[in-house]
């Protein structure tokens, strides 16, 4: 077992390290002036709404160095229920649109990213799509995410300045395979979810617009090797030592993909997604 490329003892020290971090005092304000004004990162929760899980993300982001300000926020109104409320998730994503919005006039140029799990990678993109003309976030971040994976992406890759970066995990069948069937994505489509899958390819016939922004998709197929193998797939991308080691890279970057190493991890539609480069001795 493998971490970063690292021999074990390497690769567990330093998954060590950084959850010893997280859990060992870095304060419990993550919204200060001073955060806000180093810019914003919102994490929407799946439908379980504030948990440990979404506490674990917010840890491995700022155990990473992250010093924006890590709000967790909550969306919808009764858990089970969340899932199959299509058109108040919509109506959840587009309030949020209108906060982000809000905070930009306040903090003009400051960096926002909008961070899923698994329901609220569904509201992530919903939140992009409610973006008005004009404004964008700059980049949305789905782990392991209940929506569609042929929900069309273009109105929210328009929205976003990076693009989006959707993880996903072929072992977790059961939540985002299953269940999405049987009772349906945050979207109201019923069927695999691109968190299980990634999202549908632009077709042949499909238009230039949806094919130049299709560009700004970058698909994360997770491994044994990245998740430490840890069996609970649904939650693997929310542990600390995961999130700060893969996810983080995506808000510290500039310019996506977040740094060479994670080019080889993912698949996108333009070329430069598809180039081979090497991770970081």
């Amino acid at each position: 077992m493998r971490c970063l490329d690292k021999p074990v003892p390497v690769a567990a020290l330093l998954c060590f390290v950084v959850w010893f971090v997280a859990g060992c005092g870095l304060g419990s304000d993550f919204n200060t002036p001073d955060r806000l004004e180093n810019g914003l990162v919102i994490i929407l929760p799946g439908i379980e709404g504030k948990s440990g899980l979404n506490r674990d993300i917010r840890d491995g982001l700022a155990a990473a160095g992250i010093d924006q300000a890590i709000q967790i926020r909550s969306w919808g109104v009764i858990p089970l229920l969340k899932q199959m409320d299509f058109i108040g998730n919509r109506l959840a994503g587009a309030i949020i649109a209108q906060e982000i919005v809000a905070y930009q006039d306040k903090h003009p140029g400051r960096p926002v990213y909008v961070l899923g799990h698994s329901g609220g990678g569904g509201i992530a993109v919903f939140v992009a799509e409610g973006m008005p003309k004009g404004r964008q976030v700059d980049g949305l971040i789905l782990l392991s995410a209940s929506i569609s994976s042929a929900h069309n992406l273009t109105k929210a890759l328009k929205h976003c300045k990076n693009g989006i970066a959707n993880f996903y995990n072929r072992n977790d069948a059961a939540l985002l395979g299953v269940v999405t069937i049987l009772f349906g994505n945050v979207c109201g489509t019923h069927g695999p979810a691109a968190g299980l899958i990634g999202f549908d390819k632009p077709g042949e016939k499909a238009s230039d617009e949806k094919k130049l922004a299709y560009a700004k998709l970058y698909p994360v197929a997770l491994t044994d090797d990245m998740t430490l193998g840890d069996s609970g797939a649904h939650v693997s991308t929310t542990r600390p030592d995961f999130v700060s080691i893969y996810v983080a890279p995506w808000v510290l970057s500039q310019q996506w993909p977040a740094m060479d190493w994670l080019a080889t991890l993912t698949h996108g539609t333009a070329e430069t997604n598809e180039q081979e480069s090497q991770p970081p001795p």
